[in-house]
């Protein structure tokens, strides 16, 4: 795999400056917002002009940026200017975004939507909502950035924001751009295309123009991809924007990989990587060295090596040498992905790591990487698993979306059915009476497979805020182990047909037992036992569901005959349940025992229950066996004793079938 990367639209603050014609503009236009400054007095004018530098600094030095947004939050601050404050918060937050500290930048963002919706500004909650949105589309989670793009674009339309409009229409792009979607990636991408070209926003031609060269070279149309990318590079250099200078450069670099003119990707991959060093950004500069590791590790192929010969290729050809600078670069690009904590990257770099050692015949350095990239592939989401994740649950939203709209409409022909009862006579009421009672059936039905049906009821009721704490709480949390190397070579059908059989018998298994189904999370099953229903046994039923699960699961091969494996986690304690949404409703939990469940289960492993101390001694004198695990570090718990959970012969056994 090799990285390309896609500008995402990032709005800084309300008030734009034209597009620079060059980076002595861009100089000149710092160098007259300093002189302003000098002589700016402690008024609003003052923090709008620390704003702008703060804005100006995002492509060329967002540490500089995070300065001088920090000078105008103080003094908005000190001022009482609520606007003043969200945009601070904005900027800095844009800023934190460009060095690829995507935590933090998040905080900031939030902080300024905060304050832009209790002051109902419209025009500045669009650009909060496309900030928030960009941030989750860089941790690949689609769905969620999605539906902020979707609030935004939605917005920018209501208030004619041209420019908002042409954004967000671009930022849906990408995220079908990297569902593989690229028919849909190029019609939002012409969309907000012709707004740009139509309003002159250059800036946002190019980011387009970029993009677009992306959608073409991940379906393989590289001519029209390295089209698109010199253009965007032109009009880069021409600002003198240097992130999308080195963006570019790296992606023409990665074209020319594919194509394998190895040697013009290399001198491409080398400008890039000097302009993102240069101006700090991590995210890019581990990209470019993941892609120039895997490059490396490529020319000591013999396959490829021989292919070269015939070409009389100048690149430098001897397997020791690539080897070394493969590893240079991979890890390197390791080193990097850890301090901003992209773990799908980790993943991608260990493997080539540990082909790299192996390689070179350093087997104990090749076992260790081969073990860290089993470990790390196993327990997260990777670029393609997320995918495949993605559009399961964009296919869940969808049979979501149709449910509310039947539920809507059921609930209109049950006001119509008994307006007309009241004109009927005795014989018409009582068959539309009849009509109105399996509309009702009909109703309650929909709803009770989207929610628990004690909160369907009080829905129903009206009541408008649903939180509840349950002192008395057991959660369990069952992961596929190895799913992600299934789903990734596997027809994304099959791979819905496989989680539909598998999460159907725990289904089965939840309502033997007594327990609610939460939710499903890709590839995860969540579910309670103790709400929203008081539970006699709570602790007990959860752990035999966990037995029963795993007995059914055990040595569980696929009709292809794929082996999968489970863990299964398990904790008991106080959560807070309840329902979020207006329109799409979602009831969940929160609390230290649900993140705890969720750790047992992440660190847990393949076919065992691994659970806390605390939950053992709760099982103590059933016919349960805990055995000790030992002790392991837990984030956010540090060192904890765990154990796992063994069955009993003489327990009754339930099927899930």
């Amino acid at each position: 795999m090799r990285y390309s990367l896609l500008i995402v639209f990032f709005i800084a603050i309300a008030i734009f400056t034209p597009p620079l014609q060059s980076q002595n503009r861009e100089q000149a236009k710092l160098e007259l917002l300093n002189e302003k400054l000098k002589t700016a007095v402690e008024d609003t004018n003052k923090v709008t002009l620390l704003q702008l530098m703060s804005f100006q600094y995002n492509s060329l030095d967002p540490e500089l940026g995070i300065k001088y947004g920090n000078q105008s939050l103080t003094l908005a601050k000190k001022l009482g200017w609520q606007k003043g404050i969200a945009k601070s918060y904005n900027s800095i937050g844009g800023n934190l975004f460009a060095l690829g500290d995507f935590d933090e930048a998040l905080d900031y963002f939030q902080k300024s939507l905060k304050l832009n919706e209790e002051s109902k500004d419209s025009s500045e909650i669009a650009k909060n909502l496309t900030n928030i949105g960009n941030i989750y589309y860089n941790l690949s989670n689609f769905s969620i950035a999605l539906n902020y793009y979707q609030k935004a674009l939605k917005i920018d339309i209501e208030i004619d924001d041209k420019e908002g409009e042409a954004d967000n229409n671009g930022n849906i792009g990408n995220i079908y751009s990297d569902l593989t979607n690229y028919k849909s990636a190029l019609k939002y991408y012409s969309k907000a295309l012709k707004i740009h070209e139509k309003i002159n926003n250059r800036r946002g031609i190019a980011t387009i123009l970029g993009n677009m060269g992306t959608a073409y070279l991940d379906s393989k149309q590289y001519d029209k991809a390295l089209t698109n990318f010199s253009k965007a590079l032109e009009l880069w250099e021409l600002f003198g924007n240097k992130f999308g200078i080195a963006t570019n450069l790296g992606n023409i670099a990665n074209t020319y990989n594919y194509l394998s003119d190895y040697q013009l990707a290399i001198t491409n991959y080398e400008k890039a990587l000097a302009i993102n060093e240069e101006i700090g950004n991590k995210f890019g500069s581990a990209a470019i060295m993941g892609n120039m590791g895997g490059l490396y590790y490529n020319l000591t192929r013999d396959t490829v090596i021989s292919r070269l010969k015939e070409k009389n290729s100048i690149i430098h050809l001897d397997k020791e040498y690539n080897i070394e600078r493969s590893i240079k670069y991979s890890e390197k690009a390791t080193e990097l992905a850890e301090s901003i904590g992209s773990r799908d990257m980790l993943s991608e770099f260990y493997g080539y790591l540990e082909k790299a050692y192996a390689l070179k015949g350093d087997f104990k350095r090749a076992y260790s990487y081969q073990r860290e990239w089993i470990e790390l592939r196993d327990s997260i989401f990777s670029v393609q698993k997320t995918k495949e994740i993605a559009k399961l649950e964009a296919t869940k939203q969808g049979e979501l979306n149709e449910k509310e709209i039947k539920l809507r409409d059921l609930e209109l022909t049950r006001k119509n059915n008994e307006q007309y009862v009241l004109f009927l006579g005795f014989g018409g009421a009582a068959i539309m009476l009849l009509l109105v009672f399996f509309e009702r059936r009909k109703s309650e039905k929909l709803l009770l497979n989207i929610l628990p049906a004690k909160i369907a009821k009080r829905l129903k009721n009206n009541e408008k805020r649903i939180a509840d704490r349950f002192e008395n709480t057991a959660i369990i949390f069952l992961d596929i182990v190895g799913f992600t190397s299934f789903s990734k070579d596997t027809d994304p059908v099959k791979v819905v047909s496989v989680l539909n059989e598998i999460f159907t018998h725990f289904d089965s298994l939840t309502k033997e037992h007594g327990l609610e189904k939460i939710k499903t999370i890709g590839d995860c099953y969540m579910a309670a036992a103790g709400l929203p229903e008081p539970h006699p046994q709570p602790i007990l039923s959860t752990a035999e569901f966990a037995l029963d699960a795993q007995r059914l699961m055990q040595d569980y091969t696929t009709k292809d005959g794929h082996k999968l494996h489970f863990r299964i986690g398990i904790d008991a304690g106080p959560v807070v349940a309840g329902v979020i949404g207006e329109r799409k409703f979602s009831y969940d939990l929160w609390g230290d025992a649900v993140n705890t469940a969720s750790r047992m289960e992440s660190t847990g492993l393949p076919n065992e229950i691994q659970v806390t101390e605390n939950f053992a001694k709760s099982l103590a004198g059933y016919n349960i066996t805990c055995e000790e695990r030992g002790e392991i570090n837990i984030k956010g718990k540090g060192i904890i004793k765990t154990y796992l959970l063994k069955d009993h012969p003489n327990r009754i056994k339930r099927s899930g079938k």
